[in-house]
């Protein structure tokens, strides 16, 4: 019995939460978000000519909206005054939430001017003399009308604002201390300190709106389980603080002093603070899909399995599959290597690859069936805002912070991204790398190129490599095949140094290509003395891997690294050695970060996408036009109907690396009900869909509707599914007495090219007549084998562990179920 067969739903969900694998499923009655959810909202007083606008409002999860702003006075070149502070709150009253329910008040790398800009302290008047007396004026900031009380524990000691979470969360913090750390810290949250707007009053950014399990004290889309509320999930809201040039107590930030002025030129004060917070733009409610688990308890699941290019889609499907009493469909997201391991267990469900099954692979004669059900791409998404040169023009200054959304990248400037050779990608100056730009921003053949980066040399070291996931994929290694087909790129990798001497990262020279993953092989560490101990910086933990897309996607849209560095302090569990603390995070407007991830997770982010160089030598991003061209060009595998990814597609058009997911099982290994549930999934995802929207059951932005024929491909598949499932295949004769006593073995060969469609023998129940769109449907069939060599058994062996383990997680949110199909007999 499988793992998900025999542990109680409820289980599997604290299995699941506890081994850092996601669940989060819209509910079948969560109203499907119309099509244009956005609201727009104007401010008041002095700021009556703001108009700001989020683009999605409803049907939300863990992703980013469009936030657009006009109106609004220019920011000034040094951020000191006139922006936008944004946060997400949560609050049950409808008129909106409090201040204290808002998740702001951290300190990102590369803060602006004022300590108290991002932070939670308030400007209050200091406590009463002990004589009863108010103290001389001492030209401290204070808010007039901010009741807030002065902390007394310590004398002169700053008076925060407390952050009350949800109840069920934990209690609040206290006023004499920050805030931040409990609930949410500087990698997590995802507050706005200063959103720039142009000269032209307008201003634009994509802010990362969180869930329950990004943000557990807003606790946002948990279903309630009481009150009137009760089955309903959590809304919480956006709220917007403008800032202009006047500070709390009245006075502008842009006059002297002696005029009533602020002497430095930029606001002090919190955007929390009474009299900022009461200018504030009407509250927006952000409704959300709820997180948990929604469909039907006590009712069979099907297994789904697969790679991640799916994930953001089956998150869409599952309730829309399991509404109105339908089946309920679980999903583990695996390697699409371990997605073909679970097609030769006697439980494989259904599982989504990009490349099928090796001809003989199979542990027993068991014809696959294979159905296309997603269109996307494989990317390197970025998000680069300009930070321009001190002596840059003022025509590229008056743009500081504004996303530079164009860049073309050759294979050997992925290459070089990939391969640590960079000299900023490794601790210390490596003398293998010294004569190498420090980071892509300062590569002469980035910039011929991208010649607009000349004014923003000053862009992050975080350029230094592009985030990429540690999990492997068919993807990566078209990815690689891509890079190796280009002459310059192959070169380069071998040890030829491109035409400004920057040579690949030596550690890299001979590499088995092409690979399924991003290999980190210059593992170089530099020792560091801190508080007389010795702390290794090692090039793995500054610059790792993320756990997948999904993690690397949203790292991006948060400026973080996700390294991890010294903090100076000494590890509590080990006082002989030092304490390691995240990278901080780049604030917006001084983001530049790169990512290796699909078309949907870049989309989901916010993400802008890179032109690549296809084999025509144009530079092509990942429009529908240019994947569908690219889908156009795949080759044929030795599977019909089943293509492969073509990096070397030659035609103008074409983008290099188009990702097609293709579904398969094994129906004689299914059930007949269990067949003709899969049959109608293949049905609905590639029907209804394949229909674009932001609600349950709708293809998420990122991914392509399926072409017509592919539709039909997925239509005849399900088909053979239904009639088939139940239907054993034939069992293999015993072997002849002669071959027991040393005769050779006469099991014949696989067939080289097997018939288009074999179909396995009728089962004793009745099956429906063969058509010609069922035998036109893509089978790959494989032959018995004499025994069951210990090399598979290790192979379940280990697909089983990883699944049960949780080492084979979801990053984003879609109902996933442990278990280990592919069982040992």
């Amino acid at each position: 019995m499988a793992i998900n067969d025999r542990l109680p739903r409820l289980l599997l969900v604290v299995l699941m939460l506890a081994t850092g694998g996601v669940l989060l499923v819209p509910s079948p009655a969560a109203a499907q978000a119309p099509a244009g959810s956005a609201v727009t909202v104007r401010g008041a007083g002095e700021f009556a000519t703001t108009e700001f606008t989020i683009s999605q409002t409803r049907g939300l999860i863990n992703q980013t909206v469009h936030l657009s702003w006009a109106g609004a006075a220019p920011t000034d070149t040094g951020r000191g005054y006139n922006y936008l502070q944004i946060m997400q709150c949560w609050g049950d009253d409808e008129a909106g939430p409090q201040r204290e329910q808002c998740q702001y008040g951290t300190p990102l790398q590369g803060s602006y001017n004022s300590d108290a800009l991002w932070s939670r302290s308030l400007p209050v008047k200091p406590p009463k003399l002990p004589n009863g007396q108010d103290p001389q004026p001492d030209g401290r900031l204070i808010d007039p009308l901010e009741t807030t009380p002065q902390q007394t524990a310590k004398p002169g000691a700053a008076t925060y604002l407390p952050f009350v979470p949800v109840p069920a969360s934990g209690p609040p913090t206290t006023s004499s201390e920050p805030g931040y750390g409990l609930y949410f810290d500087a990698s997590t949250t995802n507050e706005v300190q200063v959103g720039v707007t142009r000269e032209d009053g307008k201003g634009e950014l994509d802010f990362e709106i969180q869930t329950t399990l990004e943000a557990p004290g807003l606790d946002c889309g948990r279903v309630r389980t009481s009150g009137a509320d009760a089955g309903k999930a959590r809304h919480c809201w956006l709220v917007v603080v403008p800032r202009g040039t006047k500070e709390v107590n009245g006075k502008s930030v842009t006059v002297p002093t002696d005029q009533g002025g602020h002497i430095h030129g930029y606001l002090d004060s919190s955007p929390l603070s009474q009299s900022n917070w009461d200018k504030r733009l009407p509250p927006i409610r952000l409704d959300f899909e709820p997180v948990g688990d929604s469909c039907p308890l006590g009712k069979a699941e099907r297994a789904l399995s697969g790679n991640e290019f799916v994930v953001d889609a089956v998150l869409r499907w599952q309730p829309a599959l399991c509404a109105n009493n339908g089946p309920v469909f679980g999903f583990v997201q695996v390697p699409d290597r371990q997605a073909r391991d679970l097609l030769g267990g006697e439980d494989p469900g259904m599982v989504f690859l990009a490349k099928p099954a090796a001809k003989g692979s199979m542990i027993d004669d068991r014809a696959l069936v294979y159905a296309p059900v997603s269109v996307s791409a494989y990317t390197v998404a970025f998000i680069m805002e300009r930070q321009p040169r001190i002596d840059a023009p003022d025509s590229v200054k008056v743009k500081d912070g504004q996303p530079i959304e164009e860049l073309k990248l050759t294979p050997r400037l992925v290459a070089k991204l990939l391969t640590q050779s960079y000299s900023g990608a490794v601790p210390g100056l490596q003398d293998y790398l010294k004569d190498n730009p420090t980071r892509l921003s300062q590569d002469e053949e980035f910039l011929q190129l991208n010649p607009e980066f000349r004014d923003h040399a000053s862009l992050s070291m975080l350029t230094v490599d592009a985030l990429a996931s540690s999990v492997d994929m068919d993807a990566t290694e078209s990815l690689w095949e891509w890079i190796n087909s280009d002459a310059e790129a192959k070169a380069w990798l071998g040890g030829s140094p491109d035409q400004y001497g920057m040579k690949v990262n030596k550690n890299f020279v001979g590499l088995p290509m092409p690979a399924q993953n991003f290999p980190k092989a210059d593992l170089t560490c530099v020792p560091q003395k801190i508080l007389n101990m010795i702390a290794d910086m090692c090039a793995g933990t500054r610059r790792p891997l993320a756990a997948d897309l999904h993690e690397a996607g949203r790292a991006v849209n948060r400026g973080d690294s996700l390294g991890r560095e010294p903090n100076g302090q000494r590890d509590p569990l080990d006082q002989t050695k030092p304490a390691f603390s995240r990278v901080g995070r780049s604030v917006v407007g001084k983001r530049a970060m790169l990512a290796v991830v699909d078309t949907a997770t870049a989309k989901r982010y916010g993400l802008s996408v890179a032109k690549l160089r296809n084999a025509a030598g144009q530079f092509v991003a990942p429009t529908d036009e240019a994947v569908l061209a690219g889908v156009a060009e795949m080759t044929a595998t030795d599977t019909p109907g089943v293509k492969a990814t073509n990096p070397k597609a030659v035609a103008a058009n074409a983008y290099p690396l188009p990702a097609v997911s293709y579904a398969a099982t094994a129906p004689s290994m299914l059930t007949r009900d269990s067949g003709k549930d899969y049959a109608g999934l293949l049905r609905y995802v590639t029907s209804a869909g394949q229909v674009p929207g932001e609600g349950v059951g709708k293809l998420p932005a990122g991914y392509i509707p399926l072409p017509q024929p592919m539709r039909e491909q997925a239509e005849a598949s399900a088909k053979v599914i239904e009639r088939d499932a139940g239907i054993k295949p034939p069992v293999a004769p015993e072997p002849a007495e002669e071959q027991e006593t040393g005769a050779e073995d006469e099991t014949p060969a696989a067939d080289p090219d097997p018939a288009p469609a074999p179909q396995p023998a009728p089962a004793p129940a009745p099956a429906a007549p063969e058509t010609p769109a069922a035998r036109s449907t893509p089978v790959a069939q494989s032959k018995t084998t004499q025994a069951t060599p210990v090399a598979w058994v290790l192979r379940y062996l280990m697909a089983g562990l990883l699944v049960a383990g949780g080492l084979a997680t979801a990053a984003g949110p879609v109902l996933t179920r442990l278990g280990a199909r592919a069982r040992i007999r």
